[in-house]
């Protein structure tokens, strides 16, 4: 993904990335995705757009299920793919899970970055 760095880490991997953001003091969004998920698949040229959109804003980052620990996935409360989360202050502030049309999961994680100030 050109706009999405690519995320395969470990825990500590994990919370790097969720710890510079706060020092930035910069939301991220993080897409969780699987190679199977056709939805994934789907969706990830619609995301790209959508990380370009908000360059400089906000960072996004994909992380697929199959390729880090499944303690991570758990902890980050991932049951679905696609699954869309907004992370601010180390925290999970907001999440889209994108089981419907395309339109609406991107319409639905505009308006959560759109309302992230008010988390």
């Amino acid at each position: 993904m050109t706009s999405v760095a690519k995320l395969d880490p470990t825990e500590s991997d994990f919370d790097r990335v969720i710890a510079e953001a706060q020092q930035l003091e910069k939301s991220i969004i993080i897409v969780w995705t699987a190679s199977w998920c056709r939805k994934c698949i789907y969706l990830k040229p619609k995301l790209e757009k959508l990380a370009a959109d908000y360059h400089g804003r906000l960072r996004f980052h994909c992380v697929d299920v199959n390729n880090v620990p499944h303690k991570l996935v758990t902890r980050a409360g991932v049951t679905k793919m696609p699954t869309i989360q907004l992370w601010k202050d180390s925290k999970k502030q907001a999440e889209v899970i994108g089981g419907h049309k395309a339109y609406l999961v991107i319409n639905e994680v505009r308006e959560m970055i759109e309302n992230e100030d008010t988390l």
